[in-house]
C-alpha cells in the first residue's frame, strides 16, 4: 500500500514541470508555459538571492522570452540553425560548458536554453546585414545629416549643483550669480557626495542641439547662458532640485568624414538590425492566455 503511493508520488512528482504547467501565451502557434519562466525565476535567484519573485518580474522574463521565440522563429525559418557556423559555435559552448561542469547545475537547461536563442539571434542580425549591408552611400547621406544639424551650433560643459529643496537651489543660484567659486558653492549646498569629490563639472561637452532634443527645460534655461553664468532659477527633478553653471561654452566641431565613418556604420547596422526585429514583432500572432 505505501508502496503504491509512494510510486504515485515520485510519478507526480516527475510529471508536475510539464502536466501541471500553464500557457501563458503563444507567439506565432508556439506556447510558451509558466514552467520556462519558473526555470528563469530559479536561475535568478539561484546567481543571486537578493531578486524576489514578483508578478513584475514574472511579466518581464515573459515579455523577453516573447521577443526570443519571434527572434527564433525566424532564425530557423532562415535554417541558420542548420548552417556548419551555428552548430560549430553550439558545440563549442556545450564543450565548454561540460569542460567547466556548467552542464551539472541545476539551472543548465534553462541557461542552455536562453544562450541558444541568444545565439540564434546573433545569427539573424548576421543574415540581415549579410543580406542587405550598409553602403557607402548610406553611410555618406547619414554623415551629411549629421553634419547640417550640427553645423553653426554649440556646445557646453555644464557645472551641476543637486539641492534637496528649493531654497537652497535659489541660495546656490544666487552665490554663483555673486561670482562665488562654483566648488565652493557645490561643497556648501550639494547633497551629491560623489559630485563634491569629483568637483561637479564632467570634462565632457554637450550639444545644445541635443539638449533640445532629449532636455528641453535644462536647453531653455541654459541656451543663452555665457561663460561663468548659471541659471537663475533651480530646475526641478523629482524630489530634488539643480542649478546649473555654464563652465565653458564653445561652437560645436563636426569630425572629418573618415574619422566617424565606422561610428556611423555600426550605428546603421544596428538600425537596420533593430528595423528587422521590431517589424517581427509587429506581424507576429501573439495571443495571451485567457
Amino acid at each position: 500500500m505505501r508502496k503504491t503511493h509512494f510510486t504515485a508520488a515520485l510519478i507526480m512528482a516527475a510529471l508536475s514541470g510539464s502536466l501541471f504547467a500553464q500557457t501563458l501565451v503563444t507567439v506565432n502557434g508556439q506556447a510558451i508555459d509558466s514552467s520556462v519562466i519558473d526555470g528563469q525565476v530559479a536561475a535568478l535567484r539561484a546567481e543571486n538571492k537578493q531578486i524576489q519573485d514578483s508578478p513584475q518580474l514574472r511579466q518581464e522574463l515573459t515579455n523577453r522570452q516573447v521577443i526570443s521565440t519571434v527572434i527564433a522563429q525566424e532564425a530557423k525559418r532562415r535554417k541558420l540553425d542548420q548552417s556548419a557556423e551555428f552548430k560549430k559555435a553550439l558545440e563549442q559552448a556545450r564543450a565548454d560548458a561540460k569542460k567547466q561542469g556548467a552542464d551539472k547545475k541545476p539551472s543548465f537547461k534553462t541557461e542552455w536554453a536562453a544562450f541558444e536563442d541568444d545565439l540564434l539571434g546573433q545569427a539573424l542580425a548576421i543574415d540581415v546585414l549579410r543580406k542587405n549591408p550598409v553602403n557607402e552611400q548610406e553611410i555618406k547621406k547619414s554623415y551629411d545629416e549629421f553634419a547640417k544639424f550640427y553645423q553653426g551650433s554649440q556646445e557646453v560643459r555644464l557645472g551641476e549643483i543637486v539641492t534637496r529643496t528649493k531654497a537652497d537651489g535659489q541660495k546656490a543660484a544666487a552665490d554663483l550669480k555673486a561670482k562665488k567659486a562654483f566648488t565652493a558653492v557645490l561643497k556648501q549646498y550639494s547633497i551629491d557626495e560623489e559630485a563634491k569629490k569629483a568637483g561637479g563639472i564632467p570634462q565632457a561637452y554637450v550639444p545644445l542641439k541635443d539638449l533640445q532634443e532629449a532636455a528641453p527645460p535644462l536647453y531653455a534655461a541654459v541656451k543663452d547662458l555665457k561663460k561663468g553664468e548659471a541659471t537663475s532659477e533651480p530646475l526641478q527633478d523629482g524630489n530634488s532640485y539643480a542649478v546649473f553653471y555654464v563652465d565653458d561654452r564653445r561652437d560645436v566641431k563636426v569630425p572629418a568624414f573618415n574619422e566617424i565613418k565606422g561610428n556611423i556604420a555600426r550605428d546603421l547596422n544596428t538600425t537596420r538590425i533593430d528595423d528587422t526585429m521590431r517589424a517581427l514583432l509587429q506581424k507576429a500572432d501573439i495571443k495571451p492566455a485567457k
